[in-house]
C-alpha cells in the first residue's frame, strides 16, 4: 500500500511540473526511426527529481507517439483495452484514457516534434514508454529509468611515474617519482608540472552496496587499466584518443580493491572512470567526464569514440576531414605518420602524427560534419589550392581554388592500391598524367618521416612548377627546409605547425617554396626535433 501511495504521488508531481530550481534541465532527444516501427532509442536513464526536457522527433512518414507508465504498466494489454472501443480511441488521436499513464505526448504528424517537459519521479524503477497507435506497440517501446547515484571512491592515492612509453608499462619494475592522496577522493590529471611523459597508478576502495553484477566505464587519452581485487576488468592500451570502453564483474557486497594504471604520451591527457549497478545509475569517479555521459545509450555527441588504428597496413578513410575540404581522402600509416589528400585541389591537404581519425560523428545517422583528426603536430603546408601551376613571374599569385567548382586544368582520376595497401592519386593536370603516392618510413616516435613521390607522365609545359609551401616563415637549414605556417586549430590543443620539407631543386621565392616540375620528384616531410617532444597545451579535466 505504501509503495502504491509513493507512485501515485510521484505521479502527481510530475502532472503539474515544478521547475523552481536553478538548475538547468536534463536535455533528451527521442526520435522515431524512418520505416523500422522503433524508437531511435530504448532506454532513457534519468535521476530522481531531476528537470528533465525531452525532444520527441517524428522523421518518419507515419503518425506517432509516446506514452509513460507506471512502473509494471502492460503495455500491450493496455493499448489493447483501449481499442476494444475504436470510435472513442480515434478520438483521443489514440491516447489511452489510462489513470496509469502520467505524460504523454500528443500524436505527431510525419516530420512533427514536440517538447516534453516534467520532474522524473523520486522514486527509481523503470517507467515503460510505449508508441499507443494501432499496431505500433508491439516494436515501439522502451524503459525510462529513474536511477539515483551509487557509492564513489575513498582512501584515493596515486603513485606518478616519470617516462615515456606507447603502452603502460610493467610498474612493479618501477619507482614512483612521487606519491600522496588525492583530494576529494576524485581521479584527476591536475600535475601542472607534468603534460607529457608521464604515468600514473591510483588506488582506492569502492563499496558494492549488494551482491551483483556491476558494469565499469574507462575512456583515457592515452593508455588506461582499470582492476578490481587484482583482475583486470577494463583495458584500453596504447596511444589513442579517448573512447570509452566497459567491463562486467560480479562483486560481492562490501569494500573491495580499486586501481586504474594510466599513462600519458602526447597531446591531450584526458581520463574517465566510472560504474553502474542494478539499482544505481552510471557514477562517475573522475572531475573529467565524455559530453552525454549519463545517457550512454543516446544518440549524443561524441560519447562513444571509434578510433580508427592502423596496424600492419595504411587505413584509407573518405570523408569530410576538417583543414580538407569536402572530398578528402585520409590515409593513415601504422607508426603513427596520417595525412589527409583533397580530391577538389588535387594536393596535399594536411599532415599529422599519433592517433588517425575518430570515425563516431561519421558514423552515427549521416554524420556530423568535418572531424578533426585525432593526434597531433598538424601541419598544413598550403592552403586548399592546386599543387602546380605555370609561373611566367615569381611573383604572381598562386592559382586559387573554389569550393564545389571544378578545379581548371585538372582531372580526377581516382586512386590505386598496391599490394601493400599503400595509395596513389592520380590526375591529369594540362594533359599530364599525374602520380602522387605517400609512404610512411620509421615510427613518429623515434624520427621517422614520410616520403612523397610525384611522377609525371607527358608533355610537361615549360616554367611549370610546383607548390611546396605557402605563407610561411621559411629558413633553409642543413639541407632542408623549415617550415613555421600559420597555427593550426583543434579542440582541445593547439599545433604549431612546423614541419621540415627536402626536395633537390626547391628554392625560397617569397614566403613560398617552390619546384620546378619534372618527370620524379621526392620530397620528405619531418617534424623538427624541438617539436618531437614539445609541450602541447592539453585541457585540464
Amino acid at each position: 500500500m505504501k509503495t502504491t501511495h509513493s507512485l501515485l504521488m510521484a505521479a502527481l508531481a510530475l502532472a503539474t511540473p515544478c521547475f523552481a530550481a536553478s538548475k538547468d534541465p536534463l536535455q533528451v532527444t527521442l526520435k522515431t526511426l524512418t520505416a523500422q516501427m522503433k524508437f531511435d532509442q530504448t532506454e532513457i536513464v534519468v535521476p530522481p527529481g531531476e528537470r528533465v526536457v525531452i525532444k520527441f522527433e517524428n522523421p518518419d512518414d507515419m503518425p506517432h507517439n509516446v506514452v509513460f507508465c507506471k512502473p509494471g504498466t502492460d503495455l500491450d494489454q493496455m493499448v489493447l483495452k483501449m481499442l476494444e472501443k475504436p470510435e472513442e480511441a480515434m478520438k483521443r488521436d489514440f491516447l489511452p484514457d489510462d489513470p496509469r499513464v502520467w505524460l504523454k505526448s500528443r500524436l505527431l504528424a510525419p516530420h512533427e516534434s514536440q517538447i516534453l517537459e516534467f520532474t522524473a519521479p523520486q522514486e527509481t524503477g523503470d517507467y515503460p514508454f510505449v508508441c499507443s497507435f494501432p499496431g505500433h506497440a508491439a516494436t515501439m517501446k522502451g524503459s525510462l529509468k529513474v536511477l539515483g547515484q551509487g557509492p564513489t571512491l575513498t582512501q584515493l592515492k596515486y603513485a606518478l611515474y616519470l617516462g615515456s612509453w606507447d603502452k603502460l608499462p610493467d610498474f612493479s619494475t618501477l619507482t614512483p617519482h612521487r606519491t600522496g592522496d588525492v583530494p576529494k577522493n576524485t581521479l584527476n590529471l591536475n600535475f601542472d608540472d607534468y603534460k607529457n611523459h608521464y604515468a600514473i597508478v591510483f588506488t582506492a576502495s569502492i563499496e558494492a552496496p549488494e551482491d551483483g553484477e556491476y558494469t565499469f566505464f574507462l575512456a583515457s587519452d592515452d593508455g588506461g587499466r582499470l582492476s578490481i581485487d587484482g583482475a583486470k576488468v577494463v583495458e584500453h592500451d596504447g596511444i589513442h584518443p579517448a573512447s570509452l570502453k566497459s567491463g562486467k564483474k560480479r562483486l560481492k557486497k562490501g569494500p573491495h580493491a580499486f586501481q586504474l594504471e594510466y599513462f600519458q604520451a602526447e597531446s591531450q591527457a584526458e581520463l574517465f572512470a566510472g560504474w553502474k549497478g542494478g539499482h544505481f545509475d552510471i557514477t562517475a569517479f573522475s572531475s573529467w567526464k565524455p559530453k552525454t555521459w549519463r545517457t550512454p545509450n543516446s544518440q549524443g555527441e561524441e560519447y562513444f569514440g571509434l578510433p580508427l588504428t592502423p596496424t600492419s597496413a595504411p587505413i584509407i578513410y573518405r570523408n569530410f576531414i576538417a583543414g580538407a575540404g569536402n572530398r578528402s581522402i585520409g590515409v593513415g600509416f601504422p607508426g603513427g605518420f596520417n595525412v589527409a589528400w583533397s580530391a577538389e585541389t588535387m594536393n596535399l591537404a594536411i599532415a599529422w602524427r599519433g592517433a588517425f581519425i575518430d570515425a563516431a560523428r561519421h558514423w552515427r545517422n549521416r554524420g556530423g560534419g568535418h572531424q578533426p583528426p585525432a593526434g597531433f603536430d598538424v601541419v598544413r603546408p598550403t592552403d586548399l589550392v592546386p599543387p602546380l601551376a605555370v609561373v611566367e613571374d615569381a611573383a604572381a599569385a598562386w592559382p586559387s581554388f573554389t569550393p564545389d567548382q571544378p578545379l581548371k586544368d585538372y582531372t580526377w582520376k581516382g586512386y590505386t592500391l598496391d599490394e601493400l595497401g599503400v595509395p596513389t592519386f592520380r590526375y591529369l593536370w594540362m594533359g599530364v598524367e599525374v602520380e602522387d603516392t605517400f609512404t610512411a618510413h620509421g615510427d613518429f616516435k623515434s624520427g621517422g618521416k614520410l616520403v612523397r613521390t610525384l611522377k609525371l607522365k607527358g608533355n610537361i609545359p615549360a616554367k611549370a612548377q610546383l607548390l611546396l609551401a605557402q605563407e610561411a616563415d621559411i629558413q633553409l637549414s642543413e639541407g632542408a627546409f623549415q617550415i613555421k605556417g600559420q597555427k593550426v586549430a583543434q579542440p582541445g590543443m593547439r599545433s604549431e605547425n612546423q614541419v621540415s620539407i627536402m626536395a633537390e631543386g626547391a628554392s625560397i621565392q617569397g614566403r613560398s617554396l617552390i619546384l620546378p616540375a619534372k618527370e620524379e620528384i621526392r620530397i620528405t616531410y619531418s617534424w623538427p626535433a624541438s617539436v618531437l617532444h614539445s609541450a602541447h597545451a592539453a585541457p585540464k579535466p
